[in-house]
């Protein structure tokens, strides 16, 4: 069995990011915050059908017969897979700006904390960031 990479946080369902890359060959190593392909960021069971369709080249009569579904439950998982991936590459949506420096702080936080559930900041950068706000 192959082990998968955890791409959310057990404890709290943020985004995990990997850390560490090495070569299977002489052993290099390289230390960085490196991001995740927007498939490896699907939960397990959009990974393993979008594996599926994929082999069966798109052919939904193929993966009725590899997965053994009928064609609307192929439909239904496809379309779920889909909004998983539209989920995990869709950048965030701006916050909007509002009047008041209070309010843009505020804002600028949200902000900072939507990056952090998005995967896009690491909890410590986001600290970092929050400091200095």
């Amino acid at each position: 069995m192959t082990k998968r990479i955890i791409t959310q946080c057990p404890v709290c369902d943020a985004a995990m990011r990997v850390s560490e890359l090495s070569c299977t060959h002489c052993d290099t190593r390289l230390s960085g915050a490196f991001e995740s392909p927007p498939l490896a960021r699907l939960p397990a069971e959009h990974q393993r059908f979008a594996e599926t369709f994929l082999l069966c080249r798109g052919v939904i009569r193929d993966v009725e017969r590899e997965l053994g579904v009928s064609y609307p439950t192929v439909r239904a998982r496809l379309d779920a897979a889909v909004a998983a991936l539209e989920t995990v590459t869709r950048p965030a949506s701006p916050m909007p700006i509002m009047g008041s420096d209070a309010s843009q702080a505020t804002v600028a936080r949200q902000q900072i904390l939507h990056d952090v559930q998005a995967g896009r900041l690491s909890p410590a950068d986001a600290a970092e960031a929050l400091r200095k706000k």
